[in-house]
């Protein structure tokens, strides 16, 4: 009974031992989420859905009214859909452990449009996150009045730097987005220490 006793203490310790050696490796070798713009979708101004046009020419002439008394009472407003994608790059290879999963649970964030600060939000939604597997869009909503943030800007210019981020052949290159991320992981939740600046040409950590 004794020699029963021992060896399912022996193997608890081992296990124990095990697990304790497998959540270090983890923690100490832990990469931090990526993020990165995607796309602008669903851009529209003053209501006008403007997503598949080239050229702000293209809208009706009772639309180009629309747009021109609200450029000259300086309430132009966008409403798009910034697609932002995360990705947890903890596939276990760096401590050859198994993959290590995340949940995204909330990620404060202000969005700058031409190096110029526009609006903040938070996204607190529940996004899990499975270690070394592909990215998981992120859609945060935007409205802004542009008029206050490029004010100095013509009718023209303002409609085709509308046009340039979320238009027909828009690019969302001029945006940046300052976040700081809340996860879950196994072993609790871990918050950003510093904002990571989120861009479209490449997933960034910090």
């Amino acid at each position: 009974m004794m020699i029963k006793i021992l060896a399912v203490l022996t193997l608890f310790v081992v296990t124990s031992c095990g697990s304790i050696r497998e959540m270090t490796n983890a923690l100490m070798s832990m990469k931090d989420m990526q993020f990165r713009i995607n796309r602008v979708t669903g851009m529209k101004i003053s209501g006008i859905d403007v997503s598949q046009l080239s050229a702000i020419t293209d809208v009706s002439p009772t639309e180009a009214v629309r747009l021109l008394e609200a450029y000259h009472a300086k309430n132009i407003k966008a409403t798009f859909v910034v697609e932002v994608e995360a990705k947890n790059p903890n596939d276990g290879s760096a401590a050859n452990t198994k993959p290590l999963d995340l949940t995204l649970k909330e990620l404060p964030w202000t969005l700058y449009f031409d190096d110029r600060e526009v609006v903040s939000g938070t996204v607190k939604k529940d996004i899990p996150l499975t270690g070394g597997s592909s990215s998981q869009p992120i859609p945060i909503e935007i409205a802004m009045n542009v008029s206050k943030v490029i004010s100095e800007k013509g009718y023209d210019e303002i409609m085709q730097s509308l046009l340039a981020l979320g238009g027909a052949n828009g690019s969302p290159a001029k945006l940046t987005i300052k976040a700081r991320p809340t996860v879950s992981s196994p072993y609790g939740i871990i918050k950003s220490p510093s904002d990571i600046t989120i861009v479209s040409t490449e997933f960034r950590s910090r």
